[in-house]
């Protein structure tokens, strides 16, 4: 089979080749007859700025070269002259930019909930009490939420307690920041649209790279009292790159329609689980997950089903071991679109059986 036949397991994108996407890129600027921009200024990625604002339900949007800056440039200017940051302990935030909001911007962060996606109002109550206490003023700013959550495979934060935590931090004059790296994929598991699950937030950060194919950039989406001249603080940061716009016309690209094609590949997924689970190996999901399950076999068979199912052009991860198992977490994205519950599933029983 060709690679843009292949099904993959893993990975929330459509694992494009250089060559797909470099035809992919000249085909639409051709169509499109696409301007270019100047650091990140004008073009295309003004369009699509636009494009992702009017999606995201915010006045403004801005194109970021990645997530991680798109969520610092949040936060710093969320926070403002108070300077603490309440985050998930689990956030990337927290632990996958080497303590750069720490460095860079001065801001204080205040990790809540320890290994767990959600967070709930009492837990910051109890960290306001503790800031109130203190001999040197020292107030929370913000609050920034990460949904879903990358180090819990996937997990959502509680709908319910997000919509709380907003509420009550918004009557209390913290603003709110919503990490969405992957929104489109909850908005998919959850049945609410981009603009809704971001509605309770200041700001909200897309990638642009991880399932809309674009190979970089991000969006930060919030009010023009926010986003209105944040490009001079991108560029004070290192984020200008002088032509952003093969990013931004693929991203637009591939957002179109995604929410619905996303859906359909979670309904073949939920219908190759039913097929599949007990018949030589077992499915475990995530509680409160989206896109991430993991499905383990007899060890010794691991390997083998692997390249057997490749041979049928059905691309596994490697495996891990689980106890005296292994277990492969799987990723449902738009390439199980190319097939169907009950074929996948009978690929693999050919796979298990052969």
């Amino acid at each position: 089979m060709t690679r843009r036949a292949n099904i993959y397991l893993y990975g929330d994108d459509l694992h494009l080749s250089p060559a797909e996407i470099a035809a992919e890129l000249a085909r639409l600027t051709a169509e499109q007859s696409a301007e270019a921009d100047t650091y990140g200024l004008g073009g295309v990625v003004e369009e699509v700025e636009a494009y992702f604002a009017r999606q995201l339900g915010k006045e403004r949007a801005l194109f970021v070269p990645t997530g991680t800056l798109a969520n610092h440039l949040a936060i710093r200017k969320l926070a403002g002259e108070r300077r603490r940051v309440i985050v998930q302990e689990v956030s990337h935030i927290y632990n996958d930019t080497g303590d750069s909001s720490q460095t860079l911007s001065n801001l204080t962060l205040l990790p809540l909930a320890p290994g767990q996606a959600t967070f709930t109002w009492q837990q910051v109550e109890e960290v306001l009490r503790r800031t109130e206490s203190g001999r040197v003023a020292a107030p929370v700013g913000a609050i920034s939420i990460e949904s879903p959550v990358r180090r819990l495979a996937g997990e959502l934060f509680d709908q319910a307690h997000m919509t709380d935590i907003c509420s009550r931090a918004r009557e209390q004059g913290m603003r709110l920041h919503l990490d969405g790296a992957r929104l489109y994929i909850a908005c998919a598991y959850a049945g609410i649209s981009p603009a809704d699950y971001a509605k309770p937030f200041d700001t909200v950060y897309v990638s642009l790279w991880k399932y809309f194919n674009s190979l970089n950039g991000a969006i930060l989406a919030g009010p023009a009292d926010v986003l209105d001249g944040m490009f001079h603080v991108r560029r004070m940061f290192g984020g200008a790159l002088f032509n952003a716009w093969p990013f931004a016309i693929l991203a637009r690209h591939f957002a179109n329609g995604y929410l619905d094609h996303m859906k359909h590949a979670i309904a073949v997924s939920e219908a190759f689980i039913r097929e599949i689970n007990g018949a030589g190996v077992r499915i475990e999901r995530i509680p409160n997950g989206s896109n991430v399950f993991r499905l383990i076999v007899a060890g010794h068979r691991a390997e083998t089903l692997r390249l057997r199912l490749a041979d049928q052009g059905v691309m596994l991860p490697r495996p891990a071991r689980k106890d005296d198992d292994m277990a492969f977490w799987l990723q449902v994205n738009e390439t199980w679109n190319r097939t169907t519950g009950a074929e996948l599933a009978e690929r693999f029983s050919n796979a298990l059986g052969g």
